[in-house]
């Protein structure tokens, strides 16, 4: 039993002859009687019955009839699901994140994904550098944002992004209160209680390092925790601007700002195994997505 039977069949029932079912197909009415032929065969009997001018279902034709129309109705939901797939509005990408890489950017890159292709399912899995790989390589995800530099050589960076990193304490933390930039990097170590030690980058560690003094009060955090312990009102960390602006427009974080602050920043790259072209249509719609609003970020 082939497809195009069950489609002569139900144009015949639906028109009402051969003649116009083999016009609205655009082949000849031997095909179609062909085609109705094969498919009686298949059921083992006569679907049709003529009676004057007109066809009319016989009751193995009319039990078969509901059938044959939900098989047909499957088929073409399921041909337009694939071109859904195809043209990219329809499918799952998975993707691996860092937990200090879920905010800003990236949860704007989601939002507007769900809004403008809801059925692109997006999995998200967070991890450090090394899990994100080895998920990578186990073909757990396809795509996955870790630090940069790395020196995995069969990776494809699709797009290289930079983070820039601030001082931060909590609003009514001493240091808040000094004006920006009347007070020096040296003067902030001194007085953070405690100083947050976060590991960004080998130059931020080793920069932060530099200005930490023996007997000091300091701790050494994971970002998240570091972030936690200022927003309760101790101390002083080095986070990222995305993962601290928003509690900086709330008024619950201040940016503090030395006379002598470097430009301070980490690389996040966008990494996979395959290139961007060779990406499902639903992993490329991402791709795009976050370079479009990595560039916007840019251009402010």
């Amino acid at each position: 039993m082939e497809i195009n039977q069950l489609r002569a069949f139900e144009l015949v029932v639906r028109l009402g002859s051969f003649s116009k079912a083999s016009r609205y197909l655009n082949v000849s009415q031997p095909t179609i009687s062909l085609r109705i032929k094969e498919l009686e065969k298949s059921v083992g009997g006569s679907l049709f019955h003529r009676v004057g001018k007109n066809m009319e279902l016989t009751d193995l034709g009319q039990g078969l009839l509901p059938y044959a129309s939900q098989a047909l109705e499957v088929l073409v939901k399921g041909l337009e699901r694939a071109q859904s797939i195809k043209e990219g509005k329809r499918g799952e990408v998975r993707i691996g994140t860092l937990p200090t890489f879920t905010t800003g950017l990236f949860t704007s890159t989601l939002v507007d994904m769900h809004e403008k292709y809801p059925e692109i399912d997006l999995v998200i899995h967070t991890g450090h550098n090394q899990q994100i790989l080895e998920m990578l390589y186990d073909g757990f995800i396809k795509i996955g944002l870790i630090t940069h530099p790395f020196f995995n050589r069969d990776l494809k960076t699709l797009l290289l992004m930079k983070e820039p990193l601030i001082l931060v304490a909590h609003k009514h933390h001493q240091l808040s209160e000094l004006k920006a930039r009347t007070y020096t990097i040296e003067e902030v170590f001194a007085n953070s209680g405690p100083y947050i030690l976060t590991d960004w980058s080998d130059e931020s560690k080793h920069w932060q390092q530099s200005y930490m003094t023996f007997g000091m009060d300091r701790l050494e955090l994971p970002p998240p925790t570091a972030l936690d312990f200022v927003r309760s009102g101790s101390g002083v960390t080095l986070l990222t601007e995305s993962l601290a602006q928003d509690l900086i427009t709330r008024d619950t974080l201040t940016r503090l700002m030395p006379v002598d602050m470097p430009e301070l920043s980490r690389w996040i790259a966008l990494v996979s195994l395959e290139s961007e072209s060779s990406l499902t249509p639903a992993a490329q719609r991402f791709v795009k997505t976050l370079k479009n609003h990595a560039a916007t970020l840019r251009s402010l």
